[in-house]
């Protein structure tokens, strides 16, 4: 429970959003600025709550908004553990990406984390340069510059990425992730469609599944096409157990 309480909102990123589409180079056809646009997530706040083996240890709120003035989009998650869960995370805790939308989809220019605690374990800032192609910043106190690939994407911006091409009817391969200070790739696919019953009532699902090389984890998420592709489940799942799950339980739209 230590574990997936300290990095809450590393699981929203890194293995929650496991349906990131046009994250492959090539794969996303151009469009005009136009038509892209009309594509995009409309904003959102969306609160999820999140247990562990069965244990709650809070809820998560995902915002995302548009920045009329830049045109950029920004997406953020903020906890709000309970009693026990803020011994491992504060209730200033915040992850937050930049991103902008072309032709191709969305991509993000800033990331960044705090885990509202003392000291620099596990908070980070990152900028991508896409006319250099570098990834450069701070992760945990030390210095970050990897190389930056067409289709790479940070553990956050991952989900919106997701969202805006499952809008477009893309479909999911694989993803090149920023994960702090290393560049991770996952691998993705479609699963069945489920009728889920919710706080919102029942809404039909289709599932997508991510997992990495090496790893005994194993990633599912129910997308609603009915709320733009909104995640409304996710679990997370070792050694073919299910540990971490996400229930969506409200959602808001407000303006922009």
């Amino acid at each position: 429970m230590r574990s997936v309480l300290r990095h809450l909102p590393r699981f929203v990123l890194a293995r929650f959003a496991c349906v990131c589409c046009a994250l492959w180079i090539g794969a996303v056809p151009a469009q005009s600025q136009a038509a892209a646009s009309a594509d995009a997530p409309q904003p959102f706040s969306a609160t999820y709550v999140v247990s562990y083996r069965g244990i709650e240890g809070g809820t998560l709120r995902m915002d995302l908004r548009h920045a009329a003035a830049t045109g950029h989009y920004v997406f953020e998650t903020h906890v709000n553990p309970n009693v026990l869960a803020r011994l491992f995370i504060g209730r200033d805790a915040v992850e937050r990406t930049v991103l902008e939308l072309t032709p191709q989809g969305m991509r993000p220019l800033s990331w960044e984390t705090n885990d509202g605690k003392s000291g620099n374990k596990g908070d980070g800032r990152l900028q991508f340069n896409w006319q250099t192609h570098r990834v450069t910043g701070t992760y945990e106190g030390k210095p970050v510059d990897l190389p930056l690939a067409p289709g790479t994407r940070d553990r956050l911006s991952i989900q919106i990425v997701a969202m805006t091409a499952l809008l477009r009817g893309e479909q999911p391969s694989t993803i090149s992730m920023v994960n702090g200070d290393s560049i991770k790739e996952y691998t993705y696919t479609r699963g069945a469609t489920e009728v889920l019953d919710t706080r919102l009532g029942k809404l039909d699902t289709v599932i997508f599944e991510s997992t990495r090389t090496g790893s005994n984890r194993v990633s599912r998420v129910w997308h609603a096409p009915s709320l733009e592709y909104l995640p409304v489940r996710a679990e997370q799942i070792r050694k073919g157990k299910v540990e971490t799950v996400m229930t969506l339980v409200t959602l808001e739209h407000p303006a922009s």
